[in-house]
């Protein structure tokens, strides 16, 4: 890694502190160069436009959660599938300024009609290989039954789960029936629902 990459690399781990620690909107580039102790033109060396900022810290956020997705480990092909599923708990339990960011960024890339997004997107197939590993290994060793379209359960239930942990970090108590429940036991209950309909019995 040279001299320009490893800059880059530390603008961008300190604005994805800025961006959780704050929101997308209140960040401003003359923050992101306070931040890194460099110049708005030194900045610019490295980034032409803030989109292109925010779309970078969402792909080294990626990088960050990719390594909780991590699930080569002993044990049969559902175990590794409730893995696959509790990282969402994990990750909201440990960093639920990831979730906040996420939602943002999602409301950003629509607000500003962002097209440029192929390469986040490819980063998103390594979340759907490791969950397609796991289930193949679940038929083959029977722990896991059959689904009908596996890649439609897939997305589905990876959507659900984003967008409930995404809800839930980034929005306040409205109302009263908000404050009824734990956050973090609504999204146990829905990965055991997940992972109720998984299991081969």
């Amino acid at each position: 890694m040279g001299i320009k990459d490893i800059r880059r690399s530390f603008i961008l781990e300190r604005t994805i502190r800025l961006f959780c620690a704050s929101s997308i909107a209140e960040v401003k580039i003359k923050d992101v160069a306070a931040a890194c102790s460099i110049g708005e033109a030194t900045f610019y060396r490295y980034f032409s436009k803030k989109s292109g900022l925010i779309v970078a810290c969402a792909m080294k956020l990626q990088e960050k959660v990719e390594k909780y997705f991590s699930i080569d480990c002993d044990g049969n092909g559902f175990e590794k599938l409730s893995r696959f599923y509790y990282r969402f708990f994990e990750i909201f339990a440990e960093h639920q300024e990831y979730y906040r960011f996420l939602s943002e960024f999602d409301s950003y890339c629509i607000r500003e009609e962002i097209k440029d997004l192929e390469q986040y997107s490819d980063g998103l197939d390594v979340f759907k290989k490791q969950f397609d590993d796991a289930y193949r290994a679940g038929l083959e060793d029977g722990s896991v039954k059959k689904l009908w379209d596996a890649d439609l359960f897939y997305y589905s239930t990876t959507h659900a789960m984003l967008s409930l942990c995404k809800k839930l970090a980034s929005e306040a108590y409205i109302v009263r029936q908000d404050d009824l429940t734990d956050k973090r036991q609504e999204i146990r209950t829905v990965i055991e629902v997940i992972l109720q309909y998984l299991r081969n019995e």
